[in-house]
């Protein structure tokens, strides 16, 4: 009774040490794992295309890494300028419709939050205060991206190197179990990711196509926009359609009601009929369940948690499945 007592003691120790250490160097563990899902897609990719062209699998890798980065060079660097104005009018055009309803909440109920807002700015010293942070935050943004794309490259260059190294560290009766579970989480991410990369792009085309045709002239960065937030789920399309509704409102009240409206009936198609087309090839993930999930994350490690709350569920989701469902308990998943 004392052996399974100190068992389960240890065992609980052992388990709050790793989720200690996990909350310490969370940013860290956050940026190797964003790594690991952007070489397991780009994997994914590549096999894809070496298994219906005549090309090897690191051919079809160095055919894909250099169209993704000429096309986010060429994409950048033909309208740059244009892109960095139109993102400036957007935020204007933010500001502009907070005033406005600022004004009818003034108005209509005597609330003035502007007001108490700029009463916590702090003047100038909290403005300098603030202005070194950002450039802090600035730095810290782009050492990230550095490390994660030097680290992307190495994982997909020589994925099998880093899974057998991982597949070593257990014992050996437990090897084939490991492996069934790595080659069960890599499928599920494969799947969801090149999910998360059509959706970006039906919602940011639609969206922005929608735009030009109502006559909006910020309709690419708010269809640039609305693809890069579209990569978290459930929580991304709805902060993008906050300016992308501020903006149609801006232009009147009919065109306003327009771009609601079709931005709603995009919304529903991409979430009721596009994506459960590909998520049954990976892991339907319950929406309460990744709500919490991102809000916990987003709570404890900001961003970067919020962003990758999905990945990071449906690692956890195969996990429980493949370890202790179908090894432990002896009920096969279907």
């Amino acid at each position: 009774m004392e052996s399974e007592r100190w068992i389960r003691t240890d065992t609980i120790l052992l388990t709050a040490g790793l989720l200690l250490i996990g909350y310490l160097l969370g940013d860290l563990l956050l940026l190797v794992f964003a790594a690991v899902l952007l070489a397991v897609g780009l994997d994914g990719l590549a096999r894809a295309i070496a298994g219906r062209l005549p090309v090897s699998r690191g051919w079809a890798l160095v055919g894909v890494t250099i169209g993704i980065t000429a096309i986010i060079v060429g994409s950048l660097g033909m309208s740059a300028a244009g892109l960095v104005q139109q993102f400036r009018e957007v935020s204007e055009t933010l500001v502009y419709f907070a005033e406005r309803m600022q004004a009818w909440l003034t108005e209509e109920a005597g609330i003035n939050m502007m007001a108490e807002m700029n009463d916590e700015n702090g003047g100038l010293a909290g403005a300098v205060g603030k202005m070194a942070g950002h450039v802090m935050t600035a730095v810290g943004a782009v050492t990230s991206l550095i490390i994660l794309v030097v680290l992307t490259l190495f994982l997909t260059a020589k994925p099998a190197l880093y899974r057998r190294g991982a597949v070593r560290l257990v014992p050996p009766d437990r090897r084939l179990l490991v492996e069934d579970t790595l080659s069960a989480l890599a499928h599920a991410l494969r799947w969801w990711f090149l999910g998360q990369l059509v959706s970006m792009a039906f919602l940011g085309v639609t969206v922005g196509l929608g735009l030009f045709l109502l006559g909006i002239d910020l309709w690419f960065a708010l269809g640039l926009l609305t693809a890069l937030l579209t990569f978290v789920p459930f929580i991304g399309p709805l902060i993008a359609a906050v300016p992308i509704v501020a903006v149609g409102f801006t232009e009147g009240m009919q065109t306003g009601l327009i771009v609601l409206f079709g931005y709603l009936v995009i919304q529903n198609i991409e979430g009721n009929v596009l994506m459960p087309m590909i998520q049954h090839k990976a892991v339907d993930l319950a929406p309460a369940l990744l709500i919490t999930v991102q809000v916990l994350l987003g709570l404890i490690f900001g961003a970067a948690g919020l962003i990758l709350a999905a990945p990071l569920t449906i690692v956890a989701m195969v996990a429980v499945q493949k370890l202790w469902v179908e090894h432990m308990l002896g009920d096969k998943v279907t």
